[in-house]
């Protein structure tokens, strides 16, 4: 099956578009790429839940995030006995004790012990020059390491 009697070496069918309509080489399909304002699903989504909303709150106007706002509903209703609401906040419990604990985490130099301090001195006296060298890995490779 031929589209034209010019054309005798390529048959059209399934999967197989006419020549004169398929894509030219160096033309892209889309020439003008995405439009600049455009933004994708989870840019919304995070511009919406952190977006600001007034509440009051003990007779006074309060601005806080949308997300903030969707978890005191949230712990209301299971205040009230929402039996939904419970189970959906013990599943999240443990997003909050995370974060919890990733906070905790030594982070401050001044809390290593001596002990810590003379194992970090001999790895550097053992180790250091390899890790300040910026050609190391010529030496593993004039050494038969592999690459």
């Amino acid at each position: 099956m031929t589209t034209n009697d010019n054309d005798h070496d390529y048959d059209v069918g399934y999967g197989k578009p006419p020549k004169h309509s398929q894509f030219q080489k160096g033309q892209s399909g889309n020439p003008n790429g995405r439009p600049k304002g455009s933004k994708n699903i989870s840019t919304i989504l995070r511009e919406r839940l952190f977006s600001k909303v007034t509440i009051v709150e003990n007779g006074r106007r309060k601005q806080i995030t949308m997300v903030e706002a969707l978890f005191r509903t949230l712990l209301k209703s299971g205040l009230e006995g929402d039996v939904r609401a419970l189970d959906r906040l013990i599943k999240l419990l443990p997003l909050a004790e995370a974060d919890t604990l990733a906070a905790d985490e030594v982070t401050d130099a001044s809390e290593i012990d001596a002990t810590d301090e003379a194992i970090l001195r001999h790895f550097i006296k053992m180790r250091g020059s390899e890790l300040l060298d910026t050609s190391g890995q010529d030496k593993v490779d004039e050494e038969g390491g592999d690459k």
